[in-house]
Order: C-alpha cells, then sequence, then structure tokens
C-alpha cells in the first residue's frame, strides 16, 4: 500500500503477508534493493492523502477505517476512504489538520481496539471537521456463520452503505449548512 504526501510522491509502503503481518519500507537507492525496512524520520500521512484532500474541497463525506483492506472495499463501494498507517492506536494528532471543516464518518471495528481507535479519531477531529459520525458494520456481529467485523466484512456481506449503524454521532451546534444531518445524507448513499 503506498503512502504519498499531497503531491503523490512516495513516502512509504505498507505491505500486509499471507499471514496478516504488516512491514514498512521506505525507497532507499543507496540499498541494493532498493528499499529500507524502517520509517525512522519519515514523515506519516493518511492513505490515500490525494484523493482525500480533493474529495474534503468537493464536499464529499470521508469514511476513515482502520486499515487499507477497509479503505479498498468503500472505495470499491463508490466513497472516498482514509486510514491512518498501523492501524488501531496509532493515530497522531497531525492527521487531523487534513480533514478542517470535512464531514467525516469513522468505521470502527467491532472490537475494544477498533471502538477505542474511533473514539480517539473522533476526539483527535472534535473543532476541526464539520459533523463527525463513528458507525459500526450491521447485523448482530454475525452473518451467515461470518463474524461482521470492520467495512471490508460489511460491505462482502452484502449490506449497502446507508446499512451502517450509528454509535455516536457530533453535536450538532453549527450552522445547518455547515454540519448537515449526516445520517440522514448518508441514507441516501448506496
Amino acid at each position: 500500500y503506498d503512502y504519498t504526501d499531497e503531491t503523490g510522491k512516495l513516502l512509504f509502503q505498507v505491505l500486509r503477508t499471507a499471514k496478516k503481518d504488516f512491514r514498512q519500507r521506505v525507497p532507499d537507492l543507496s540499498r541494493k534493493t532498493g528499499w529500507a525496512w524502517n520509517l525512522d524520520g519519515v514523515r506519516r500521512t493518511l492513505y490515500r492523502l490525494p484523493k482525500v484532500i480533493e474529495a474534503i474541497k468537493a464536499g464529499e463525506i470521508i469514511w476513515v477505517c482502520e486499515g487499507e483492506k477497509d479503505v479498498h472495499a468503500l472505495e470499491r463501494a463508490g466513497v472516498t476512504a482514509t486510514c491512518n498507517p498501523g492501524g488501531a492506536g496509532k493515530w497522531r494528532p497531525e492527521y487531523a489538520d487534513v480533514f478542517r471543516d470535512a464531514i467525516v464518518a469513522i468505521v470502527a471495528d467491532r472490537d475494544p481496539p477498533g471502538q477505542a481507535h474511533a473514539r480517539q479519531v473522533a476526539a483527535s477531529l472534535d473543532g476541526v471537521a464539520s459533523a463527525i459520525e463513528i458507525v459500526e458494520a450491521a447485523g448482530e456481529g454475525t452473518e451467515g456463520g461470518r463474524y461482521l467485523k470492520d467495512a471490508a466484512d460489511h460491505l462482502g456481506a452484502g449490506y449497502k452503505m446507508a446499512d451502517f449503524v450509528v454509535t455516536w454521532e457530533s453535536a450538532s451546534d453549527a450552522p445547518p449548512d455547515l454540519a448537515p444531518d449526516l445520517h440522514e445524507f448518508l441514507a441516501g448513499v448506496d
């Protein structure tokens, strides 16, 4: 998974192995392989940063999830999504700056680390984003014997974007044109 700066320049990659291990590397032409396997001194950015910036400018909802697999599932559903490198518990305060006046839906994984991560992201965006909602996968946690934990599971089980279950939403103390009822808006998204 390529992580880039605002202009699309590659900063680092996250590689997922078959055993669900995640390794990170940066381009390094001084090495025989062309890569250094650490992020020492490398700026961390959000996944799909240029797309996120453009979508915010266009007034689109930005979906924040826990990992790249979920970002890809949400993109296939037709929305703009992002995540931070490293997954749950690795959100950095500086990521919030990107979301100035954005409308944000945070997809919490259905486990304690995922729910804590979603609350951390929401707290970081409080006072920055114009509207924030935390949602989870629909269903009772299982569907056809399959546990629905995250956005990819939710969409993979045939649920639609509007089927995400709202678990928290920001107070609507901003003017209505700046903080629309996000859930009503999402109900129209498929």
